[in-house]
This record gives structure tokens, sequence and C-alpha cells, in this order.
């Protein structure tokens, strides 16, 4: 009878802290899942100081003095916004289109390192986690970078734009959308 109260005690104390740990990290991801979403962040708000509108669907980050293309590879930008669909390509063929890519009349283009596509997120947002003014054509879905995963040649890194992480082990057959920067 003893040995098994023992039991009865060990197995309600295992099950009490799995129920614990589950409810605290249910509560952390509610916390993190309440970050207000960017597009009712920036709604009815000017484009911000911080970026330089070139008035041909580009615009340079007066911080880092990157030019980005404002909407995803393949959408086009007309009427001051962002038209058609993102293209999803795998890693090296994002590389190769960006490269070949004629945007807003240049052709020195190039997918961004993984640092410089981390400069535009908005921490306090979500959903894309990118001031929509600036960025009218990013979605909240994973994005190539131009950085190879230095462990393993098959895979490359990534910044997923619903809350700015990102992620070294994305396989590179694996088909993304990517973003353009101005090569200089």
């Amino acid at each position: 009878m003893d040995m098994r109260n023992k039991l009865l005690n060990r197995l309600l104390a295992n099950t009490s802290a799995l129920i614990i740990s589950s409810l605290l990290a249910t509560s952390a991801s509610a916390v993190v899942d309440k970050a207000p979403a960017c597009p009712d962040v920036f709604a009815n708000t000017p484009l911000s100081l911080q970026y330089h509108d070139n008035g041909n669907g580009t615009i340079t980050d007066q911080e880092t003095g990157y030019t980005w293309f404002r909407c995803s590879a393949g959408q086009v930008w007309s009427d001051g916004r962002c038209k058609g669909r993102a293209i999803l390509r795998n890693f090296d063929d994002a590389q190769a289109w960006a490269a070949q890519a004629q945007v807003a009349n240049l052709s020195n283009w190039r997918i961004p390192e993984i640092d410089e596509m981390s400069s535009i997120i908005e921490k306090d947002c979500r959903s894309p986690a990118v001031d929509i003014n600036a960025f009218p054509g990013i979605e909240p879905e994973s994005y190539w970078s131009n950085k190879d995963n230095f462990w393993s040649s098959s895979m490359a890194w990534s910044l997923f734009f619903f809350k700015g992480d990102y992620y070294s082990q994305q396989g590179k057959v694996f088909e993304l959308r990517f973003m353009l920067i101005e090569d200089k």
C-alpha cells in the first residue's frame, strides 16, 4: 500500500509539472500573439521619415543607405501600390532572377543579405512585421536571403516576415518569395 501511494504521488507530481509547463508555454505564446498587426499600426499614417520615396517603386532607407524595391519580386509598382502576385523560386533560381531583373528602370538588383532584411523589421508588430507603407507588397511569409548556410550547402538563410524571425536551415529546393535590394 505504501509503495502504491508513492507511485501515485510521483505520477501526480509529474502530471502537475507537465500541466504547469503547458500553461506557462500557452501564456507566453499568448503574450507574443498579442502584438498588433502592422497593417493596423501603420494604417492612415504617412511614409516614415526613415524612408525616402524615390518615386519609381523604390525607397531608400535613410539610416542604412539601402535602396529597396517596395514590392515582392514578380510584382509591379503602379499607381502607388504593388500589383500582381509575388513569384516563388528555389534558392538558386531566385538569385539568378534577381541578378537579371529590370525593375524601376534599374538593372543592378540582388537578393538582400539576412542582416539587410533584418534592418527593416518592425519588432513591435506582426503579419507582416514591416512598415507596410514602405513595403506594401511584403507578405507574412518566408523570403530568401542571399546567404548560404555555412553548415550545409543544401540550405540557406530565410526570413519569416510574419514576426521577423530568420532561419538558417531552409532547404534550397523550396520555393519562397524574395525581395530586391540595389547592388551598389
